[in-house]
Formats: C-alpha cells, sequence, structure tokens
C-alpha cells in the first residue's frame, strides 16, 4: 500500500453513550458533574431522544433508548473528562454529599499523563473517571476513553496502523494510545467483553477528527485491517455540510468509531430538529427507505 498518514487522529470530538433515563442522567451530568447543555435534540412527535452535554468543546451525547445491559465488570468502556482542580475538588464533595458512590481519589505515579482521577458510574451505569492531567490538554475536554478489548496486541496494531495514534504508553492495568491534541484512547484488555460492549451497538461512538489529507488512506488502512465499515448514514439522510467526509466502522472488538474530515474554514451546523426531520424524511423518500417507527414516533413514514 502506497503513502503514509499524515498525522492521524487529530482529536476526539465527541463520543455518545445510551441511557435509559434521560432526564435523570441530564441532572447528573449538569447538576453532579457541572457539565453545561448543549442541548436537547427531540424526535418527530416532539419527544425527547437525545441530550448533548460539553466537556469543554467536547459533546457527550446522552440517547435514548439506552441498552439492559448491566454495568461492566471491567474498567471500560469508560469516559475520562479532565477538569481542572478546583472543578475536580468541588465534584469530589458532591458526590459524597449526594452519597453517589465513587472510587478515588488516586494519584497516579511519575509519568502518567493524569495526575489524579476519581472513578464513578453514571445513573445508567455508564463508567465515568474526572482526571487531573499532567500534561496537554490541561483545558476541560475529554481527555480519554477506555474500550474493552479481548487482544491487546490486535487492537493496538488496528489503532496505531490503521488510525495513526502514538505509541502506547500504560497507565496501571490500562493503555493508552495518544492522539495529536494529547487526547488519548485507552485499551484494556478483557477475557470476555462485557455485555456493554456488545449491546451498545449504534447508541454508543467515538467520533475522531482527521485530516482531508488523511481520510482517504484511513479508509483504505481500515479496510487492510479487516474492520467493518458502516458507510455514512448522515451523508445519505443529507445532513452532512458541503465537503464534509465521515464514515462509522467498528474496532476489532465491536467497539464502534467515526472519524470526520472536516472541510476547510467549514463552521459548526447543528440543525434545528425540524430542520433535521424533513431533509431526513425528504432524503429517505427518495432512496425507497423509511424511518422507524421509533424515529417517526410510532407512525412507520416511507
Amino acid at each position: 500500500m502506497e503513502g503514509q498518514l499524515r498525522t492521524g487522529v487529530q482529536t476526539i470530538d465527541h463520543i455518545a453513550i445510551p441511557v435509559r433515563d434521560l432526564d435523570a442522567n441530564q441532572d447528573f451530568y449538569l447538576d453532579t458533574l457541572g457539565l453545561k447543555l448543549k442541548t436537547r435534540r427531540l424526535n418527530p412527535d416532539g419527544s425527547a431522544r437525545q441530550a448533548y452535554v460539553l466537556a469543554g468543546e467536547n459533546i457527550i451525547g446522552l440517547h435514548l433508548p439506552g441498552v439492559s445491559a448491566g454495568a461492566s465488570p471491567s474498567s471500560g468502556p469508560r469516559i475520562g473528562a479532565n477538569v481542572s482542580e478546583q472543578r475536580f475538588t468541588e465534584t469530589e464533595k458532591k458526590l459524597k454529599a449526594k452519597g453517589h458512590p465513587y472510587r478515588g481519589p488516586i494519584e497516579h505515579p511519575q509519568g502518567s499523563p493524569l495526575r489524579v482521577s476519581i472513578y464513578f458510574d453514571d445513573p445508567d451505569g455508564n463508567h465515568l473517571e474526572l482526571c487531573v492531567r499532567r500534561g496537554e490538554p490541561r483545558s476541560e475536554c475529554i481527555s480519554h476513553t477506555v474500550f474493552e478489548t479481548r487482544d491487546l496486541k490486535r487492537a493496538v496494531a488496528f489503532y496505531t496502523g490503521a488510525l495513526g495514534t502514538g505509541a502506547p504508553v500504560p497507565c496501571g492495568a490500562e493503555v493508552m494510545l495518544p492522539v495529536q491534541s494529547g487526547q488519548m484512547i485507552g485499551l484494556v484488555e478483557v477475557q470476555e467483553l462485557s455485555g456493554r460492549t456488545k449491546k451498545h451497538g449504534r447508541g454508543c461512538h467515538m467520533a475522531m477528527d482527521v485530516a482531508q489529507e488523511d481520510y482517504d488512506l484511513m479508509l483504505s488502512l481500515i479496510d487492510v485491517h479487516g474492520e467493518k465499515n458502516q458507510g455514512d448514514p448522515r451523508a445519505e439522510d443529507g445532513l452532512r455540510p458541503a465537503g464534509e467526509m465521515s464514515i462509522y466502522f467498528f474496532d476489532p472488538d465491536t467497539n464502534r468509531l467515526q472519524i470526520t474530515a472536516h472541510a476547510p474554514d467549514q463552521p459548526e451546523e447543528m440543525l434545528p430538529d425540524e430542520e433535521k426531520w424533513r431533509r431526513i424524511i425528504e432524503n429517505r423518500k427518495k432512496q425507497g427507505r423509511g424511518l422507524t417507527r421509533w424515529e417517526s414516533g410510532g407512525k412507520k413514514i416511507v
């Protein structure tokens, strides 16, 4: 294969996780963790579908209808958010005052990209971590995500070879793969994938930004590693801005990922719900596809 990735993954952009109780989880992320609400997204019938909360500029999307699997017995899948020392202390006090179980603070050894962490679950059993980092990025953001893998060597080869991450950095029982921004993709080896990893499916994915110059080669490298490419349903539904390229796919352990190459000088585009559903319905009719009953508020649209 000709060519070499120019930069590999540039940043972790956002992550989506399934929840069964949107209001309870939104309150937890806002009131207890102190994150900010970006928006709530609605179904065509006006019922709630998603809530987007912000860790710095990174979206953590809370998506209905959630999964029935219990909390994972391993340390993954997990979202780690970087916060200031003041926010870290305030959040620990809130967790303690509310009687919400947590572990820590855990001091990380010298040489670790993280200085201190606390670990806990949201109301639906999604593993979370708040940390204070030693190095960049120091601003509030998604610091890292941790995925389960049955074969650490194979998973590392996929992320470094197909996505161009940095070499693995040991972090306790996990390894961290840095991307250009300093954010990290973590891996924890398990004998058997948890129900959370297996059942997250469409409701959970991590989105990464890549350079336009890397996009086509990265698609080829994903294919070389034999991982499943799901295409881009948002483009099929007419929801991508002009010039943006994006694709959804799985890593070797069925963790759902997304890479996006934004167009030069592309402004952020978040369509109003009404316009989003208008485009979806119009494009699916043209393509002879239909909305699911859940997407259409209980009525099949064809």
